[in-house]
């Protein structure tokens, strides 16, 4: 009977740090909530005048173009009004988290030999790869 009590009571200390802290997100949920955040911060485009470097690399390199990209997103963390960045700090967690997950390519160009490209067209290139990464 005690031992029944323990695991219960273990089972419930873990339910609720779960929901506490929140448990790992899988990648495929990485993915969505990264691209729902984009989604917020894209009515923002018209506000952010900045040149980003904006990889255009292939699966085999995602973890330095996320890499890249996060790089990026520090930039515009001085660039965004105020209620954005909680959105662009959700987006920059979520791209570590998702990097976490996926193996360093091997052959990949460093962030600085991307094109420079206006906020709109970063914001699209990243959404379009983390949809290419989703399916």
């Amino acid at each position: 009977m005690m031992s029944k009590v323990l695991i219960l009571s273990c089972i419930s200390a873990v339910m609720l740090m779960t929901a506490a802290y929140g448990a790992p997100l899988s990648t495929e949920e990485l993915l969505k909530t990264l691209i729902t955040d984009l989604k917020i911060l894209e009515k923002s485009k018209d506000k952010i005048h900045l040149d980003l470097y904006t990889p255009n690399e292939k699966q085999e390199c995602s973890w330095q173009t996320l890499q890249c990209y996060l790089t990026e997103m520090g930039t515009l963390e001085n660039e965004i009004e105020d209620e954005d960045v909680h959105h662009l700090r959700n987006i920059k967690k979520n791209l570590r988290s998702l990097m976490d997950l996926i193996p360093l390519g091997t052959g990949c160009k460093i962030c600085e030999l991307n094109d420079k490209k206006k906020f709109p067209a970063f914001h699209q290139e990243l959404s379009n790869f983390l949809i290419s990464m989703l399916k």
